[in-house]
């Protein structure tokens, strides 16, 4: 009978991480069709705060692509958000990689490739909060939750095995996520002046109690609904905020935190 459990649950073990690999090879292949797609050409017209004109090329799809199976959407909020904004150029981009959000990775690489002109990345995070930490049994510590990733977003062929071997390690098993722990690590491998673009969902921030340890701006593009934290996020850096359907740019404030949920801020 001991023989026949330990058996079992060898099994399963080898289904579940055959399963997992699989699903990173498959998150991988459906990306690099999404970055393949036809381009339409056209070019769409924007103005500046200040009046100013200026034109990206349209980077979406005559045909859904979807990424991640169940886990996607046909919004396009990442793509709105770049087109809106063309001074967020050499920017430092992390991005929220666990499961709900596959498909808005794919958004960011194919709006960087049909508007290379624009300079949008210099360097691409994802992160997944702590890979399998907790069905591994370990805990979630703030600051060193760890599931960072550093792909290069100027080779399609590295980018999709680091995009596969995020997604295989895993996709963070709980709620909140290392966002702060994640800008982090970019901040500290680019020491320069980049903005940072978060992208994310409203999943919550585990460690905003980091905030104030990051000194450049964040501009926060959510892909639902922001919760307080990204809007704390974004004021107390002097960034933006932007979902579907809103934006708030927090950049002519300075903002402090007393404590890790009490933001004061004045304008300049």
């Amino acid at each position: 009978m001991k023989n026949t459990s330990k058996l079992g649950i060898l099994i399963m073990l080898i289904f579940t991480t055959s399963t997992s690999f699989a699903q990173g090879a498959e998150i991988a292949r459906e990306i690099r069709g999404y970055l393949d797609a036809e381009v339409s050409g056209l070019k769409i017209e924007k103005k500046t705060a200040t009046g100013e004109t200026y034109y990206v090329r349209d980077a979406s799809t005559g045909s859904s692509h979807h990424i991640g199976g169940g886990n996607t959407s046909n919004s396009t909020v990442v793509f709105d958000a770049f087109n809106s904004h063309p001074e967020w150029q050499d920017m430092s981009v992390v991005v929220d990689w666990t499961g709900s959000m596959y498909s808005y990775v794919g958004q960011v690489v194919r709006w960087h490739h049909v508007n290379k002109d624009r300079q949008l990345i210099h360097n691409m995070v994802l992160f997944n909060d702590g890979d399998d930490r907790l069905r591994q049994g370990g805990a979630k510590v703030v600051g060193s939750t760890g599931g960072i990733y550093f792909p290069n977003h100027l080779d399609i062929d590295d980018f999709l095995k680091t995009v596969a071997q995020a997604v295989d390690n895993g996709g963070g098993g709980d709620g909140p996520e290392n966002d702060i722990e994640a800008i982090l690590a970019a901040q500290s491998k680019n020491k320069g002046k980049k903005d940072f673009v978060l992208i994310a969902d409203s999943s919550g921030i585990r460690d905003i109690e980091l905030v104030n340890q990051i000194k450049r701006p964040v501009h926060v593009i959510i892909c639902d609904n922001p919760t307080r934290d990204y809007h704390t996020l974004a004021q107390v850096t002097g960034g933006s905020i932007t979902w579907p359907g809103g934006y708030v740019d927090y950049s002519n404030q300075q903002c402090g935190k007393r404590h890790v949920h009490e933001v004061v801020c004045y304008h300049h």
